[in-house]
């Protein structure tokens, strides 16, 4: 079965990041209606979300494609990152995209947030 178009987009942005390549990694992107919601930051235009994104940036080692699933213009991936924390050394994650007019309109990242945010809480 071949790649559709979104599969390709979706492929593209993942290679990007991997690769940290930011710049890149906009060029697949909608300028316009993008959106992005995980368990720990959200954004609604696309560079406002390569400033988040970007920070993973220094910790990523690579991203594991378990699966994907395609539902027209809608693609489904489980990934795993595996990261250089120690405590975030592989975390599972499911994301959501939705493509339109050969960009990246919408993305929602789903995994367990806990140990992230163990990180930024503070003692009362």
């Amino acid at each position: 079965m071949s790649e559709s178009a979104a599969e390709k987009i979706v492929s593209a942005y993942l290679d990007a990041l991997e690769g940290r390549d930011f710049e890149r990694l906009r060029t697949f992107l909608s300028d316009t209606g993008f959106s992005y919601r995980s368990p720990v930051s959200k954004a609604d235009n696309a560079d406002d979300y390569i400033l988040i994104i970007s920070r993973v940036g220094p910790i990523l080692e690579k991203i594991e494609r378990v699966r994907t699933f395609v539902d027209g213009d809608d693609v489904c991936t489980i990934l795993r990152f595996r990261t250089t924390m120690e405590t975030l050394k592989e975390v599972p994650v499911v994301q959501l995209t939705a493509v339109a007019n050969g960009k990246i309109v919408a993305i929602e990242v789903f995994f367990d947030a806990s140990e992230y945010n163990k990180m930024f809480e503070f003692e009362s």
